[in-house]
């Protein structure tokens, strides 16, 4: 599959929390050097509650304000600077995360390091609900501020991403359309209907974009549910295909080898 597409994955976890802070920066300059190669999976994540300050990341200026949120490896060097009336509060959270693959890795290093324009009070509300958490310290507590920050993270990667080019979006329109209607083989014609644009030119951008033709795509969606309906052992493979809008159980049998490397019955007799 092509990259460019592949970075709605993201695949990581929360391994360890070093703290949750609210502070108040009162020195007018502050400066943070980078960071040992040994710590490469600590991450910074702030959330501006007050006032303004000027921020450098690896020499690059932001103008951070209430509302704004910082996101950057802890290795990274960094300084801040703003005026000596100036006060800045905010929101810290350093934790470590562990990576799916080294892909991974890069695309969240590669993220945006300020997010701005944000809905505020959704933001407000699940770092607040994380400081809380993390300074009670009742039971569970870890779980609830590892899925406080990973709410946060997904909120972040979707704003990140959500500045598309017109392919990528009509790419991902057509395939929420495929997930939403898994009983439905779209063929070519009604795929580019939907999206007002000529068969010849869907093909192309949507092999350009994922790597796949529309209809490798749309199979590979049916097959990958037609796995988890059959590990779920409510259905056997006759009613998972029949779901799927498999009218022939040995062609949806031929073509679930080919895209996964074994037979249906292998996977229920996992089960």
């Amino acid at each position: 599959m092509n990259p460019s597409f592949a970075v709605a994955d993201y695949d990581f976890t929360i391994t360890t929390l070093e703290y949750v802070v609210e502070v108040q920066s009162k020195k007018p300059t502050e400066v943070h050097q980078s960071k040992t190669p040994a710590i490469k999976n600590e991450y910074v994540l702030s959330l501006t509650t007050q006032g303004s300050t000027n921020y450098y990341i690896s020499d690059q200026q932001y103008s951070i304000s209430k509302g704004d949120i910082l996101f950057f490896p802890r290795y990274l060097p960094r300084s801040r600077v703003m005026n000596e009336l100036d006060q800045w509060r905010h929101i810290v959270v350093v934790f470590h995360l562990q990576f799916g693959s080294e892909s991974d890795h890069a695309l969240l290093d590669n993220l945006n390091h300020v997010f701005k324009n944000l809905d505020q009070t959704r933001f407000a509300f699940l770092f607040q609900e994380l400081l809380q958490a993390w300074g009670e310290k009742q039971t569970g507590y870890l779980i609830r501020c590892r899925s406080r920050i990973m709410e946060i993270m997904h909120l972040l990667i979707i704003d990140s991403i959500d500045h598309k080019t017109s392919h990528l979006r009509m790419v991902e329109t057509l395939i929420g359309l495929m997930y939403a209607n898994e009983h439905k083989f779209y063929s070519i014609e009604e795929l580019s209907r939907e999206i007002g644009i000529s068969p010849s030119y869907l093909c192309l951008i949507f092999k350009k974009t994922t790597g796949k033709t529309a209809i490798q795509y749309q199979n590979q969606i049916k097959i990958g549910k037609a796995c988890d309906l059959l590990r779920s052992g409510e259905y056997n493979i006759t009613e998972a295909a029949e779901r799927l809008g498999f009218k022939d159980i040995y062609y949806f049998s031929r073509l679930f080898k080919k895209i996964m490397g074994t037979t249906p019955s292998t996977i229920m007799r996992k089960i």
